[in-house]
């Protein structure tokens, strides 16, 4: 058997990409495939990435993808690893980069532990590459160990820009949410909202924690596990493992890994220089010259709220002094309205009252059922937000929040679905299967309902209290949802 997978594996290496020749395969992952390559037009080694064919199922991926790689190709920094080309291999897109022959910064954690002083010299230059490229409007978005790569003399580089970018926006393979590593994803990227620098600042302070401890902060079962622990679980003591650091590291990690991203480092410029604060008595030679320029720019709108608000305030202002206006004169109708209540002509109307009540009591007693609800009654059913996609060891995954109290049926034995963690008033599910598989998740909230409200409809409706009707649905209906969850490709 392990032979059999051995030729299998050496089988699917290609002997040549595009025009170069293939030597051996550096690795490979749920995104891509990387190998060793020659360049014969330069005479040089390279390494080329390959993504998988499947991205192309979206008809605007081949254009998005030249011209995020191109952006990429753009970026010119001593501590990013250059794109050379970009192109495809029987419709398999690929890019060229330059090999980096020093192994990675996992590999250089799985050898030990590092010193304050090497982890403050290694981030300082990451750091650095990383303000540049946030300058230039793009974040890198899956920042960890695999992802530093050395050069023979021990300098370090980033790779992969722009590949996270690349893999969540492709609908069809993503569908929606994000793409990205669990164990240093920030909880905004983790729950599918809005992300800027600053979470590039979360995961390169993951890397420190992990330089520093040799392991990462989180740890569970499942891999959405971890991406739960990210959002709800206080970042956790490094002094509890290395209680001989200095105190200022533990201020440095939770600074730095704040779920709310203001309370964060700015930039990596600034957790560079915390750090090298620490290890060496002084910030260093690190210039805001090549940082965002965020706080010039004031590009987290903090200048524009004072001025929103005041136009809020003359609105609210506006609208009392209109509703003052139309109450004086409706109060000055009835005032002036003469004789209104006349009794002598109000008095025919009078002994026509047994009649008129006697009508709806007649009513009540030809049905035993309540009356139908309008068609725009309906019971209120759970709000299930899908929050994450994302591919670990192959193996797709989805994390999507439900209230807490409410009710799912596992979608059968291709798919399983499992609570990860109840937090603020919500259940953190995660749900995994087959690639591209189609998961119809049902959540429910039912309506509480007595004996007698049940009596109220027939059994192919439900009593609404609230409106005292019925709604045309069964009561093991009444109060759920299907979410249809789309799992990515993930070979």
């Amino acid at each position: 058997m392990i032979l059999m997978w051995f030729i299998l594996a050496h089988m699917a290496i290609p002997e040549k990409i595009g025009r170069y020749i293939v030597k051996s395969e550096l690795g490979r992952g749920g995104m891509a495939t990387v190998y060793r390559a020659f360049d014969p037009s330069f005479d040089r080694e390279v390494a080329v990435k390959v993504l998988p064919r499947e991205m192309l199922h979206d008809p605007q991926f081949r254009s998005r993808f030249e011209r995020e790689i191109k952006m990429v190709a753009a970026l010119e920094h001593p501590a990013i690893v250059p794109v050379y080309d970009v192109g495809d291999e029987d419709g398999q897109p690929y890019f060229v980069m330059r090999y980096m022959n020093g192994g990675s910064l996992s590999d250089g954690i799985e050898k030990g532990k590092f010193s304050i002083q090497d982890t403050a010299r290694i981030i300082e230059k990451i750091a650095q590459g990383l303000a540049y490229s946030h300058r230039k409007g793009i974040i890198h978005r899956d920042l960890k160990p695999d992802n530093i790569l050395f050069d023979d003399i021990g300098d370090p580089f980033i790779s992969d820009f722009g590949v996270a970018k690349l893999t969540e926006s492709s609908g069809g393979l993503t569908g929606s949410g994000v793409i990205g590593t669990p164990a240093y994803m920030s909880p905004e990227q983790a729950q599918g909202s809005e992300i800027d620098s600053r979470s590039d600042v979360y995961g390169l302070g993951v890397i420190v924690y992990q330089m520093l401890s040799g392991q990462q902060p989180y740890s569970a079962d499942t891999p959405m596990g971890v991406v739960v622990k990210h959002i709800t679980e206080p970042v956790p003591e490094i002094l509890n493992i290395l209680p001989t650091l200095p105190h200022e590291v533990d201020n440095i990690i939770k600074t730095a890994l704040a779920k709310d991203k203001t309370q964060r480092y700015a930039t990596t410029i600034d957790l560079a220089k915390a750090l090298n604060l620490l290890a060496f008595g002084s910030e260093g030679n690190i210039t805001y010259g090549s940082n965002t320029g965020l706080g010039k720019r004031g590009a987290f709108n903090t200048t524009t709220a004072p001025a929103s608000r005041g136009k809020t305030g003359l609105a609210i202002v506006g609208i009392v002094l209109l509703v003052a206006i139309i109450g004086f004169f409706l109060l000055r109708n009835q005032l002036l309205v003469p004789d209104q209540p006349t009794v002598t002509a109000t008095a025919p109307a009078a002994t026509e009252l047994p009649t008129l009540t006697a009508v709806p009591t007649l009513e009540t007693a030809v049905s035993s059922f309540a009356p139908a609800c309008s068609a725009d009654i309906a019971f209120p059913t759970a709000e299930v937000k899908i929050t994450n996609f994302s591919c670990i060891r192959r193996a797709a995954y989805a994390s999507l929040t439900i209230p807490e109290g409410a009710t799912f049926e596992a979608p059968g034995p291709q798919a399983t679905c499992t609570v990860e963690a109840v937090s603020g008033g919500k259940q953190i599910l995660s749900c995994t299967g087959p690639n591209f598989f189609l998961i119809n998740l049902k959540v429910c909230t039912p309506p509480v309902l007595s004996n007698e409200d049940l009596s109220q409809c027939s059994a192919d409706g439900t009593f609404n209290s609230a409106n005292g009707c019925c709604v045309s649905v069964p009561p093991q209906d009444a109060g759920c949802t299907i979410t249809p969850i789309q799992l990515k490709g993930c070979e």
